[in-house]
């Protein structure tokens, strides 16, 4: 009986239609929660409108603090270094994992482990290996990478 009235008090806070109507919807479900409370039908339009204005607001408050934030952040997706910083970053992982893929099985795993954030004692515990057989792959792993990437992230570098 008040949605449509409800709906048209919510366009003159916000013009998104089907952000009015999602809001509508979480009053009238509001309402619904609070259904035991009201005992007259002037009381029901009442607290439809006061919430339907609370919550536009809410949103209208909302919006602004995203505008605030999306500012700088465009601002520095829009720059060259953060350009830079990323085309590096992927280039230097795709690497990684080209050289990672590289290694004998057992390192390959460790490694891939590693970089998703696995902690030595779990790594063993998951490849059914001691600890030192872990570190002892690591460090060499990490020996062949260091060898092998420091040339190729010359290249990447100068690539750029």
């Amino acid at each position: 009986m008040y949605y449509k009235r409800i709906c048209a008090f919510g366009y003159r806070y916000i013009t998104d239609a089907s952000e009015v109507e999602d809001i509508i919807q979480d009053v009238f479900l509001s309402l619904w929660e609070r259904k035991k409370d009201f005992d007259h039908p002037d009381s029901i339009k009442t607290f439809l409108y006061t919430t339907a204005r609370n919550k536009c607001l809410n949103y209208l408050k909302h919006k602004k603090v995203v505008r605030k934030h999306e500012a700088p952040l465009l601002k520095e997706l829009e720059s060259d270094q953060f350009f830079i910083d990323h085309v590096i970053e992927e280039e230097v992982f795709s690497q990684l994992h080209m050289e990672i893929k590289m290694l004998p099985e057992a390192s390959q795993k460790i490694m891939m482990l590693s970089l998703k954030g696995k902690k030595i004692r779990e790594i063993a515990q998951q490849l059914g290996v001691s600890e030192n057989t872990v570190k002892t792959q690591k460090k060499l792993a990490y020996a062949k990478l260091r060898t092998k990437l420091s040339s190729d992230l010359k290249g990447i570098l100068l690539s750029l």
